[in-house]
């Protein structure tokens, strides 16, 4: 189950949003000079414009149509002539690249048209390109010219031999019909041949372009910035909702990524059971010793009270033990508040008159002994070899409250396994001479021993702390837990948020004073006794 509400990771996130609008409504609203200005980039275009004097000549004579002349003029000895001209450093394929050729049918206009840094560059880009494709295109008129004469002065030379052969057998039989009509055929065709022959040496064919306008730099210009408000409210307000969205954006993808568990309705939804005891959130210096003490009511304490109801609750279906009742308290992992938890129900226990045996079996971190007596944990006497023969007796050490025996063997030189074994052995004999046992394990999704103690619980407390336990280590927790025992099990949330109430300024003494104790919090000081009645 991931923290996959985008509602809830908003709520959860607020700050984030709220910090972002503030830096972008911040950022954008500096002073004009002091913000990137807008980059201008100049560039140059230049055309060439040429008419094309008679496109019947240019096809009949060059072999070419006008709509093919631009592509002539961008491809093949056209460019490579250019880069020749201008020593030009690219290929001849980016530079015609450059230029763009049009043609209009309606008017004959050839146009050579482009943009460079430099007006010098593009007004000789442009010039280049149309002159040499116009000499191209002249060249190209001269080879088809010559070759048409050539052709026709070659035909007229056959025709002539021709016809001086059929004048000669005319001569030797003058009245032959068909030498007749063959004769005056061939000096028809010599006729014609030799009028496109004269016609060709007469008039021979012109360029067919007309330059009408040389290429003229004209500078252009282009904004590459994005323009911005000039009014100083309305860019804070524009960089406030781009802060906004980057913040929801940011807010949401944690919340995805977020293993944790958060809230109190995700927690029962993991677990499966409905959290009968929330135990409020505290500063870290001030979690791990006892606050269920005589005279002390406020919201923590009164928390692990309402947790010592629920157990009790839970232990009056249990029916007759003729033992005390064991009360398993587990976590799903380190920092959870579990010894916190087991150290201050076995304190609401005694505040209830029932004899109460706390046990130690978290050998690796053993803090229930600092949480129960101001001296710290205990320290045995005895060698693990010799726990076989000591009665239980010697073994539990004195607390800070009357009427709670602390089983604390981590002084012991031996295993953590082999210390829970062992606890493990003595829990029904520790049973058998109080009227509550409770256990503080070591987290379930963290060592082995505790499967050791799950077996022998009448009932399991298991504690969690929203915004610190991880989603898999609670998923395991359960899975173990149901695996192993059938006991019931009491579900407590640490670090849920403490709502204010007035309940707790309600009492039956007046305040004349309030002063600082050691810890830099606030008591009260009584002066009198109310006045009865």
């Amino acid at each position: 189950m991931n923290n996959n509400s985008a509602l809830g990771a908003i709520r959860r996130r607020w700050w984030i949003i709220v910090l972002l609008a503030a830096i972008g409504a911040a950022l954008a609203a500096v002073p004009e000079t002091e913000r990137v200005q807008e980059q201008v980039v100049r560039s140059f275009s230049a055309t060439h414009t040429m008419l094309v004097n008679d496109t019947e000549s240019i096809g009949g004579v060059a072999g070419v149509s006008p709509n093919q002349v631009p592509l002539l003029a961008t491809t093949g000895e056209v460019p490579a002539a250019v880069v020749e001209r201008l020593g030009y450093g690219g290929n001849a394929a980016e530079l015609a690249s450059q230029v763009l050729v049009g043609f209009d049918f309606s008017t004959g206009a050839l146009t050579f048209d482009t943009t460079q840094d430099t007006p010098e560059a593009a007004e000789s880009i442009a010039n280049a390109f149309a002159e040499e494709t116009a000499a191209y295109l002249a060249a190209r008129q001269d080879e088809v010219y010559t070759a048409r004469v050539g052709a026709a002065l070659d035909r007229l030379e056959t025709l002539e031999a021709n016809l001086d052969d059929l004048t000669a057998q005319l001569a030797l039989e003058p009245e032959d019909p068909a030498l007749q009509a063959q004769r005056d055929a061939i000096s028809r065709q010599y006729s014609v041949a030799f009028e496109q022959s004269q016609a060709l040496s007469v008039a021979p064919p012109g360029v067919g372009f007309t330059t009408l306008q040389r290429a003229q730099a004209v500078e252009t210009t282009s904004d590459t910035g994005i323009s911005t408000p000039t009014s100083r409210r309305t860019r804070s307000m524009m960089g406030a909702v781009a802060g906004i969205a980057i913040g929801l954006v940011i807010a949401i993808l944690l919340g995805r990524l977020d293993r944790k568990i958060r809230t109190k309705e995700q927690a029962e939804e993991l677990f499966g059971l409905r959290a009968r005891a929330s135990i409020p959130k505290v500063d870290d210096d001030a979690r791990g010793g006892l606050v269920v003490i005589t005279g002390r009511h406020d919201t923590l304490a009164d928390s692990y009270r309402t947790l010592r109801n629920v157990v009790n609750f839970v232990q009056a279906g249990l029916g007759n033990l003729n033992r005390a009742p064991i009360t398993l308290v587990v976590s799903p992992g380190p920092g959870d508040g579990k010894t916190s938890a087991a150290a201050n129900l076995a304190a609401a226990f005694v505040e209830n008159g029932d004899r109460t045996i706390a046990i130690n079996t978290d050998f690796r971190r053993p803090r229930l002994g600092a949480a129960l007596r101001s001296e710290g944990r205990p320290t045995l006497p005895f060698e693990f070899d010799e726990l076989s023969e000591v009665p239980l007796k010697p073994l539990l050490s004195e607390t800070d409250l009357a009427g709670l025996l602390l089983f604390d063997l981590s002084s012991v030189e031996a295993t953590s396994g082999e210390l829970v074994r062992y606890a493990a052995r003595r829990v029904p004999d520790i049973a058998a001479r109080a009227d509550q046992v409770v256990i503080d394990s070591s987290p379930v999704g963290a060592t082995a021993e505790v499967l050791e103690m799950i077996p022998m619980a009448d009932t399991i407390v298991v504690v969690a702390r929203l915004g610190h336990t991880s989603i898999e280590a609670a998923t395991r927790t359960m899975s173990v837990l149901r695996d192993l025992t059938t006991a019931p099990i009491v579900l407590a949330l640490t670090g849920t948020k403490q709502t204010r109430t007035q309940y707790y300024e309600y009492t039956d003494r007046k305040r004349d004073q309030v002063a600082p104790d050691d810890a830099g919090r606030k008591r009260f000081r009584w002066s009198r006794e109310p006045p009865v009645g």
